[in-house]
């Protein structure tokens, strides 16, 4: 009678469990069919069935290697760039830049017996990267600047302009605490430069830059230690100007003023100096060598190729349908590179004749492309999924991307990242349907 007892318990927990299983089983396919559809790309598409038959893959092959810029053109800039930055990581990196001045006000004269009070440069204040004061020199150039031409910002500029400043910030130094930089202008050089010009100089704002060329911005000296001080100033602003100050024989009692422009008329560009030897090697002696991390500069510093080492393989396997490509890729944490520093936001493209060219999935839309800094996962996120669509569907064997910072011409922010040989390596998640 126990014996039958107990048997009976045993088939009874055995149909119990049995029975949770199954209600398990189906509160997860309901849940599933309810709340979980498919998220990327034709997934609305799939029939509940084939759901079964859509894939994930993170296993394909990435390598990552950082690489120098040999041209950046940062001419017709909205921000001028000045200052500097010193690191472990990046070595030294200076911002400096170069403009034409155009007329305030066609046929101006400043009369006879001129008596000049003043004369400053004036900057407006946009944005800045550390507080690192900063000694400001402003020079004359030697040749004129044509908007017919193309200036590299990383070429040397020495020469370009007289070796003596026409006026200076250095007594006292600017941290970006005033929102103006003002520039003291040197009386004697206003005087026979400004002042006793020829009428037709004056007539128009071309045959102005004829007489004077335009005006160097650049910091002096070096930082000692590793600090911060980049000053980026609206170029566009009405506060953006160079002022004289005067009085005449008419008027010697009344200061009087007269406006120098600079604005979207003059031919300008933002000259950048990088020196990365006085720091390891951040690039690849060969790119057949992969280090375990990649390294993203601004200011046209440094950038990143990345090779879709797998493309090959998959071109074998169509036909595949690409549901959604995400390439992630993981921020290297490094205590030498401060936290302000980081760059926010990335961009990927590829080269086409030579030429930048944005991907099929950033044309189609910039806000899902991505590229944005997610601090709480410590990783960029790109979807990229019609670019390797596209890729398979054309049979292009273009495995090759490069990525740089979404502002390299006019920041100077940086970033590490794990390439396809660190231990937490970037990854391509792929999800797909083979067909």
């Amino acid at each position: 009678m126990i014996n039958s007892f107990c048997l009976f318990l045993k088939h009874l927990k055995f149909l119990l469990i049995v029975k949770s299983a199954l209600a398990l089983l189906l509160f997860s396919t309901i849940f599933w069919q309810c709340i979980s559809p498919p998220d990327y790309l034709g997934g609305d598409l799939i029939t509940a069935q084939d759901e079964f038959n859509v894939k994930i893959d993170t296993l394909f092959s990435l390598s990552a290697y950082t690489l120098p810029y040999d041209t950046a053109n940062t001419m017709n800039f909205t921000d001028a760039v000045l200052g500097e930055t010193f690191d472990e990581i990046f070595g030294r990196t200076k911002a400096s830049f170069l403009t034409q001045l155009r007329l305030g006000a066609l046929n101006h004269s400043y009369g006879d017996s001129v008596q000049i009070d003043s004369v400053f440069l004036f900057l407006k204040l946009k944005e800045k990267l550390g507080n690192e004061p900063i000694k400001v020199g402003v020079y004359e150039l030697t040749d004129s600047l044509s908007a017919d031409s193309t200036y590299n910002a990383l070429d040397p500029v020495e020469g370009f302009y007289h070796p003596v400043p026409i006026g200076s910030r250095s007594m006292t130094t600017y941290n970006g605490d005033e929102s103006i930089l003002k520039i003291a202008i040197n009386k004697t050089w206003v005087d026979s430069t400004l002042i006793n010009v020829d009428s037709v100089s004056m007539s128009t704002s071309d045959l102005f830059a004829k007489h004077l060329y335009g005006i160097y911005i650049k910091t002096e000296g070096d930082f000692a230690s590793y600090a911060k001080g980049m000053y980026y100033f609206d170029y566009t602003s009405e506060q953006t100007k160079l002022v004289v100050y005067y009085r005449n024989k008419e008027q010697d009692t009344t200061s009087m003023s007269f406006t120098y422009l600079l604005n979207d008329y003059c031919v300008r560009f933002n000259h950048y100096y990088h020196d990365f030897s006085m720091v390891n090697s951040i690039f690849n002696d060969t790119i057949n060598i992969q280090q375990s991390v990649f390294y993203l500069k601004g200011l046209n510093g440094s950038r990143g190729v990345i090779m879709l080492d797998d493309i090959m393989n998959w071109l074998d396997s169509m036909p595949v349908a690409i549901h959604r490509a995400e390439l992630r890729l993981e921020l290297e944490d490094d205590p030498s590179l401060p936290p302000d520093t980081l760059v926010d936001r990335l961009f990927i493209y590829k080269m086409v004749n030579n030429k930048y060219s944005a991907l099929v999935d950033y044309n189609i839309n910039s806000d899902v492309y991505g590229g944005k800094y997610i601090k709480s996962k410590k990783y960029y996120s790109f979807n990229i999924t019609f670019h390797i669509q596209e890729i398979l569907t054309s049979g292009s064997p273009d495995k090759v991307l490069y990525i740089e910072p979404m502002l390299s011409y006019s920041r100077a922010n940086s970033a590490i990242l794990r390439s396809g040989s660190h231990t937490r390596r970037m990854k391509l998640i792929l999800t797909y349907t083979k067909l």
